[in-house]
């Protein structure tokens, strides 16, 4: 007897290739499709490669606010999901209302503010704005099933909104492996190293970011112009991601340390990266996750990461980089990389990432991410019959 076929709808924000939890979203839509349900992604945009066996649909929810676009995915949403008979079930990977599952791709927004804004930032449109749609998620009464990555985010939205235990569900990170099990070679990593103008006596510092301000790219920029003259003419610091450059070229220059930065732009050879790096430099803003720190543990390259990561625990477990606490003290970064570039320092994470992942489960949140939605489809077509 063959397995049901389920209708399944999944919707974000935007979609752009270069997302970590945009890879994610495609991979368990994907992981659905392949099991024989029909997959339907609604979206405010897909920028990057349309997938064959998943139907996207693009929806104008062009605002002046995140707030109000959210409002009128949500509303247009609603709209297809009647217009087009019942979906089984409705996944989330934006915080709208009538989920069925959601996936937690960002961090508590009340916590966040609580603890990073002052008291009167409550009273924005766009708190107010963004606190009622975490609401509609994790409010307490709500049916909606939770997808979490970042574990000690749970106790955070408990506290805020009085969330039933019963409707979380912890999940492993979903690291594809497949991206890393061809190492490139040494020429291949010299090769790399000579165009980003790299020289074979010079460190090359990495940071990756689809988004740079979220990211901490200026954090990273005053952190290599404070190091001591000998040292910082001796690194080199290669930007790789799509955003917007001119605001950090500005600070740049006026840090005075042009020939220091070199900005790649957005590129899927991430892993020669990685390889070619001898440090990964990682001072986000906020940051739920963090899959690219499991990405560089993969590929051996320690890192200088803060606190705020959601995997920050996976590093220091595996003692494969510095975590800088929280809260954040530039100060305190900028010690913190100048006493890891000495080449003894780094010497002392060889084969602690590779170890680590060896031996702990990161890769499965895609199956399992799959099976909850697939039952939650299964329990809402059983409660309709």
């Amino acid at each position: 007897m063959s397995s049901p076929c389920y209708r399944l709808a999944f919707a974000v924000s935007l979609f752009f290739e270069y997302g970590g939890m945009q890879r994610s979203l495609l991979r368990i839509a994907q992981e659905c499709a392949q099991r024989g349900h029909e997959v339907h992604v609604f979206t405010g945009g897909w920028i990057g490669e349309l997938p064959t066996n998943i139907a996207v649909h693009e929806l104008d929810t062009r605002a002046i606010t995140n707030v109000r676009s959210n409002d009128i995915l949500a509303k247009k949403l609603a709209e297809e999901v009647r217009r087009d008979g019942r979906f089984d079930c409705v996944v989330g990977f934006t915080k709208l209302p009538g989920l069925d599952v959601y996936y937690a791709g960002d961090p508590c927004y009340a916590e966040r503010i609580a603890t990073s804004r002052p008291w009167w930032y409550r009273f924005m449109p766009r708190y107010r704005g963004f606190r009622r749609q975490e609401a509609a998620v994790f409010g307490k009464g709500r049916k909606t099933e939770l997808m979490l990555i970042a574990h000690g985010e749970r106790e955070q939205f408990i506290k805020h909104y009085g969330t039933e235990l019963d409707r979380f569900h912890l999940m492993p990170p979903g690291i594809n492996k497949e991206r890393f099990v061809d190492t490139p070679s040494a020429e291949d990593i010299a090769r790399l190293r000579s165009e980003l103008g790299v020289r074979d006596d010079e460190k090359m510092l990495l940071l990756v970011g689809a988004r740079f301000k979220t990211k901490g790219l200026d954090r990273a920029l005053d952190a290599v112009a404070s190091l001591p003259e000998k040292t910082r003419q001796q690194v080199k610091l290669v930007v790789v991601g799509g955003d917007k450059q001119e605001p950090y070229l500005q600070q740049v220059k006026q840090l005075d340390i042009s020939d220091r930065v070199v900005f790649a732009g957005a590129r899927e050879d991430l892993v020669r990266f990685y390889h070619a790096a001898d440090l990964l430099v990682h001072p986000p803003y906020t940051e739920n996750t963090g899959t690219i720190l499991i990405e560089a543990m993969l590929c051996d390259l320690p890192m200088l990461l803060t606190g705020i990561c959601g995997f920050a625990f996976h590093v220091e477990d595996a003692g494969a980089g510095k975590v800088c606490p929280e809260p954040y003290e530039q100060a305190k970064f900028n010690t913190m990389l100048n006493d890891m570039l000495d080449d003894e320092h780094l010497k002392t994470y060889a084969g602690k990432g590779p170890a680590y992942c060896e031996r702990t489960d990161l890769y499965s949140l895609i199956d399992r991410a799959a099976d909850v939605i697939v039952a939650r489809a299964q329990a809402n077509r059983e409660a309709a019959a």
